[in-house]
């Protein structure tokens, strides 16, 4: 720039017009770039912060779309439950699943040889397998590890892996696909990072039994609707919690829901609910007992031509007695030696007499809150640290005692802490009597729960009942102290109760013309402080009363 002022010989300033320097100087607000700098600055704080709200916003958008398919899955499936169990009360082949439930039900009972342990999921996991499959044929059913954890109610994968394997040994299905992990080009094109495992089920009369099978399936078909109508509401809670996700997410992003999506969610909740109810009671419908005049079957006797099983009578026998001590035998009382009658030895359990009302115990029903507390339990477990020492069964029955269907572990938590002025404790003593604790102290209160409860209906129930029952004995306390005042002092100007109960005699022993005679004598007998209990009047010129003095 030097060179080129003087070749052109132009005079151009030798510095900075404020500072003088002859280079750009940082400090310098004419020649400095300090500003540039704060510039710059700010232009990448906003780029950045531009960049973060774009990828809040992608991530939201994400996570909502998982959040709608996650509740179209469960839709699907829950369709998919209510179509398969109004298929088999409608007799229509889609009801087929049933079947093939109650065929994998009586394998298992076939192959068992004790009853002890606990409840197995093979059930569970057996229906969602024969759901899951084409309800045609019983193959390729799919469902996966995970989500048949979560549509069976399984804590974990453990059960369903147990299961499988257990359903295949009996050889109800057979595993044509295992499971694996895809590879890069594999997961680009699917979507998933591994390969579910596909069963064929075995088609129904396929057994070793074939000939029995099909009476084992009917033994069997209560127990496969109880499972899935158990199913059904398991999937309807889960559908309900992934509609309430979604319906936060739109929340938060700024949406609502519409009433017409509100109104088709009752009607579908209210048509599973039916649908669910007609499960339990056709299970119920195949659990009574048919009547005929014996305990036998009613297919024993059809190779007869008998409709009915004839009656079981045993023939009344008074020498006849058992050979064994612990119970009755079979054997003939003529022994082979010698023709004559055999050793008897003492009865300790004789054999009653085979009659036809010999009727088992009845199943103890189900509480109500079987459904929905143990979910909801879990989710306490899960936000309150101490209880989750506590067993799962009495947490959710002490749940269910006093709580709702509505009630949810976010909503209790809150409800809890809003209610109550002191902290929770960290390591009770007891888990579950604390938390009993916790919820009469919540739910006692003079203010509504935000849900209804049923620990704080019953207390609103029984403080009406006592102040009902407290202002019930105060009235009758006032009423009998207003008659014994009333029987005890005699009005002013008014006959004594003696006297009417004398003229009362008189009008009931004597007739019309002679009573007034006695009345008149009996008035005129009677004294007149009696009749008239006026009190005593001074007179003129009687002075003034005793005890008062004139100053």
């Amino acid at each position: 720039m030097a060179e080129l002022r003087e070749r052109l010989d132009v005079d151009g300033p030798a510095g900075c017009a404020a500072c003088g320097e002859p280079e750009p100087v940082p400090t310098c607000w004419l020649c400095g770039y300090s500003w540039l700098a704060q510039a710059r600055v700010d232009h990448e704080h906003a780029v950045a912060l531009e960049a973060a709200a774009t990828a809040a916003r992608f991530a939201q958008l994400a996570e909502v779309a998982e959040a709608r398919e996650r509740v179209d899955a469960l839709t699907a499936w829950t369709n998919r439950l209510t179509e398969t169990v109004t298929a088999f009360g409608n007799g229509d082949s889609w009801g087929r699943p049933v079947w093939l439930l109650a065929d994998a039900l009586a394998r298992d009972a076939t192959a068992r040889t004790s009853r002890r342990g606990r409840r197995s999921a093979l059930g569970r996991v057996c229906a969602v397998l024969a759901v899951n499959a084409d309800r045609r044929s019983g193959r390729r059913a799919m469902p996966g590890r995970a989500e048949t954890a979560e549509l069976a109610g399984c804590d974990s994968t453990r059960p369903v892996t147990d299961a499988w394997r257990r359903a295949e040994s009996l050889g109800w299905c057979t595993r044509t696909e295992q499971g694996r992990r895809l590879s890069y080009a594999e997961r680009c094109a699917t979507g998933r990072a591994q390969a579910r495992a596909t069963f064929d089920i075995t088609p129904l009369h396929c057994g070793p039994l074939h000939h029995s099978d099909r009476a084992a399936q009917t033994a069997y078909l209560a127990d496969a609707l109880d499972i899935l109508a158990g199913l059904l509401g398991h999937a309807r809670r889960l559908l309900a919690a992934a509609q309430e996700s979604v319906d936060a997410l739109d929340a938060r992003a700024g949406g609502w829901v519409d009433y017409r999506e509100q109104v088709r969610r009752r009607q579908m909740r209210q048509a599973v609910a039916v649908v669910r109810d007609q499960a339990r009671h056709q299970a119920t419908n195949f659990r009574t007992p048919h009547m005929v005049s014996s305990a036998m079957s009613v297919y024993s006797c059809l190779f007869r031509g008998l409709l009915i099983s004839p009656s079981i009578a045993s023939a009344p026998s008074k020498d006849r007695q058992s050979r064994r001590k612990d119970g009755a035998s079979r054997s003939s009382t003529m022994s082979a030696a010698g023709r004559g009658p055999a050793r008897s030895h003492a009865v300790q359990r004789p054999r009653p007499a085979q009659g036809p009302g010999g009727a088992s115990r009845p199943a103890r029903p189900r509480p109500e809150w079987a459904e929905w507390a143990y979910d909801l339990a879990r989710a306490v477990q899960a936000r309150w640290v101490w209880l989750r020492s506590a067993p799962l069964p009495r947490v959710a029955a002490t749940l269910g005692a006093a709580l709702g269907p509505d009630w949810t572990a976010e909503a209790l938590d809150t409800w809890v802490r809003q209610a109550r002025a002191r902290p929770l404790l960290a390591e009770p003593r007891n888990p579950v009597a604390y938390l009993l604790a916790v919820l009469k102290d919540a739910l006692t209160g003079p203010a509504a729960p935000p849900l209804p409860a049923r620990y704080y209906t019953e207390h609103r129930r029984a403080m009406v009942s006592e102040q009902a029952a407290m202002q019930r004995e105060h009235q009758e306390a006032v009423r009998a102290s207003q008659n014994h005042h009333g029987r005890a002092v005699t009005r002013s100007g008014r006959r004594s109760p003696a006297t009417e109960a004398a003229l009362a005699a008189i009008r009931a022993r004597t007739p019309g013309h002679l009573r007034r005679t006695d009345r008149a004598a009996l008035l005129a007998a009677a004294p007149a402080a009696a009749e008239c209990e006026w009190p005593e009047v001074a007179q003129p010129g009687a002075g003034l009363p005793p005890g008062l003095g004139l100053s």
